[in-house]
């Protein structure tokens, strides 16, 4: 037998690995995640309405444009606010078309209409803050205004008898927008986190309401209303008010209102 040892098959050979020339630039993947879109504002919405009609209660959701001057009317209060009814303090969710609400001089006006939608941050159509909330402490205004705290919507007003609107405006008194007299200790801005339902409330004649002794305004379109509206807008708009023929039915306005930007030139 031989001794010598088995012959081996040749080791393969080794390719050489091949080498890339490097690139003008590098692309890497973006690691961080990416920022939560925006919220887009709503194109339309769902608008919910109840109204007194031949002594009927009725009520509808009526899908419409998710305009400015559609939002106005119906986000005044937050749920929960109480109002002063005949009856006696009724939360605002818990009123029904037909009931009284008292005034500050005890003079009464019949809710004719209620309204409501749901408030979603950042999806108002609206431009003047219009997800924000309005928190009022107690006797902010005065003894018993409001009598406890109390949370308006971003279409609020409030009756205000300052003296210094006379020498300014020459009126007794005005309606000012809630939001202009947010301080950040009596009247605190509030911006809600999930969706809340926001209302507003007509009587058979534009009134000063007590929500919680604070006097604030029922709804009315202004006087401007028929003048901003297209045919067609102003078409949509009074069918949320089915109990009225036109929009002259709201009347005349309880106080004059200014903007926020007129109280600011007179407390300036």
């Amino acid at each position: 037998m031989s001794a010598h040892p088995p012959t081996l098959p040749p080791f393969p050979e080794r390719e050489s690995p091949q080498v890339q020339a490097p690139a003008p630039w590098t692309v890497r993947k973006q690691t961080r995640p990416a920022p939560a879109p925006r919220p887009v504002a709503r194109l339309s919405r769902r608008y919910e309405i109840e109204w007194l009609q031949d002594r009927e209660v009725f009520n509808a959701t009526r899908p419409a444009l998710a305009l400015p001057v559609f939002e106005q009317a119906f986000g005044a209060f937050a749920h929960g606010v109480i109002l002063q009814t005949t009856e006696g303090p009724v939360a605002v969710e818990d009123l029904c078309p037909g009931m009284w609400l008292e005034g500050p001089e005890g003079e009464v006006a019949q809710l004719l209409w209620k309204g409501s939608i749901n408030l979603v941050p950042g999806a108002s159509a609206s431009e003047d803050a219009p997800d924000k909330l309005y928190r009022v402490m107690p006797d902010a205004f005065g003894l018993g205004q409001p009598s406890q705290d109390q949370t308006f919507g971003p279409h609020a007003r409030r009756f205000d008898r300052e003296p210094k609107l006379r020498a300014s405006l020459g009126t007794d008194a005005a309606l000012v927008p809630l939001s202009a007299l947010a301080d950040g200790v009596s009247v605190i801005e509030v911006m809600p986190v999930a969706p809340t339902q926001v209302y507003h409330l007509a009587c058979d004649r534009h009134a000063t309401i007590l929500a919680a002794g604070l006097k604030v305004e029922s709804y009315h379109p202004g006087p401007d209303a028929t003048y901003s509206l297209s045919d067609e807008m102003m078409r949509q708009f009074l069918m949320f008010f089915p109990y009225i023929r036109s929009i002259g039915d709201f009347g005349r306005l309880a106080a004059p209102r200014i903007t926020s930007e007129e109280r600011e030139a007179v407390f300036a």
